[in-house]
């Protein structure tokens, strides 16, 4: 998964049993509205591994294998595996990796050094010698060094354990000649060094490695979580829950897909962020960000776009009911399912309904633009939910005929 701006990926754990029989009803009735009452509808069906196995797109090898992981990520999640919780999952694999648990990477020898290089050229003349003195180190037992591991890196997986053999040599056997060492501690600190790893999602369902993190809570080894993310089962349950373990109101898994990309609620957002143009004639990008976040997803002090011209809405049509401090506070829900009860969403869906006369969209497209070393052109947010959702429909397609 290709990573916009920072901010998209925080969560928050979110009840799950109540997930799955809402969405399956949603995506089974089209969410629509009753104009009397009918029977209750059947729950759906629950697929076996062999079925699952059988949804799997033609070429994947170890269709078993994949069955039951993917069956165990929603078990794990207390979500029925039913057609299209099943179907929502496969899509995402097949859209991110083609079914490979620690996919590939084009040019990644040439993308690191890059990065590297530059870094070093940033602290000056003693920068590249730093860098190449420590590529020329090797770990314990390693016949190559660390230079000759970096030409011939493939994968996520090799790349990541690369960077911490490095950061284990820096710190235990690296020279302490003074200059040298300071200089490289600017290159290979902890938090450096992460900064300069352009791997930042991993696994076959390209999780971000910070969700992951968070979903383990604070006491979890992190390279126990890595080297999680870098296996079948793990990469596939990390996935899952990043996919569908929280409850929204979407009327078809396209924006579902879109959140996975671009960040927890991020539809939803962007639908608000596009009423609140209209209603104020400010122009928003609706890229489902409602505040602005650091590299690490935390929100930053500095008001956003969005919370600016939700301030103006609240001047200018309810500043009797909606104070400048209750908005704020309510902004900060903006990836919580709880945000759809705050004061500010409920005043914006009512005076964009009573102003156009229209109902208020729940959910659009986020306007994103992926910005990936993985990527070869410009991508989008909606590039990607439009192709998940394509291969979804497929395998839809594929258990209708298998039920035949």
């Amino acid at each position: 998964m290709e990573e916009p701006e920072p901010g998209r990926t925080q969560a928050r754990r979110r009840s799950r049993g109540r997930f799955a029989a809402l969405w399956v009803a949603c995506v089974l009735a089209a969410c629509g509205p009753r104009k009397a009452p009918e029977p209750s509808v059947p729950p759906p069906p629950r697929l076996s591994a062999a079925q699952v196995a059988r949804l799997l797109p033609q070429k994947v090898e170890d269709r078993e294998g994949w069955a039951r992981d993917i069956l165990a990520a929603l078990e794990a999640e207390e979500i029925a595996p039913s057609p299209p919780a099943v179907c929502s999952v496969i899509a995402v694999i097949e859209q991110e990796s083609g079914f490979k648990s620690d996919p590939a990477v084009a040019g990644l020898p040439a993308m690191v050094r890059s990065r590297l290089e530059a870094h070093a050229d940033k602290l000056g003349p003693l920068g590249r010698k730093a860098l190449s003195s420590v590529l020329e180190g090797r770990s314990p037992g390693q016949k190559r060094t660390f230079d000759e591991r970096l030409r011939t890196v493939r994968t996520e997986r090799d790349l990541d354990r690369l960077f911490r053999d490095i950061l284990a040599y820096y710190e235990d056997e690296y020279p302490k000649t003074y200059a040298m060492a300071e200089m490289a501690s600017h290159i290979f600190a902890s938090g450096s060094l992460e900064d300069l790893n352009p791997i930042t999602t991993a696994g076959s369902m390209q999780v971000s490695v910070r969700y992951a993190m968070e979903k383990e809570g604070e006491d979890a080894d992190p390279v126990e979580v890595r080297e999680s993310l870098y296996t079948r089962a793990g990469g596939v349950r990390y996935g899952t829950a990043r996919l569908l373990d929280y409850e929204a109101s979407y009327p078809e898994p396209l924006f579902r897909f879109a959140d996975y990309n671009a960040g927890l609620y991020a539809s939803r957002n962007a639908a608000l962020q596009v009423q609140v143009t209209r209603l104020t004639g400010i122009s928003l990008v609706p890229d489902g960000d409602l505040q602005l976040y650091d590299k690490n997803g935390e929100p930053l002090d500095e008001d956003s776009n969005s919370l600016k011209a939700l301030l103006a809405f609240r001047k200018r049509y309810v500043p009797e009911e909606l104070s400048e401090r209750q908005v704020r506070r309510d902004v900060r829900k903006e990836k919580e399912l709880d945000f759809e009860s705050t004061d500010t969403f409920r005043a914006v869906k009512r005076v964009y309904a009573r102003e156009t006369g229209e109902t208020p969209a729940y959910a659009q497209l986020p306007q994103v633009t992926l910005k990936s070393p993985k990527l070869k052109g410009e991508r989008t947010t909606a590039w990607f939910a439009r192709s998940v959702d394509a291969r979804f429909q497929r395998c839809q397609a594929r258990y209708r005929d298998m039920a035949k």
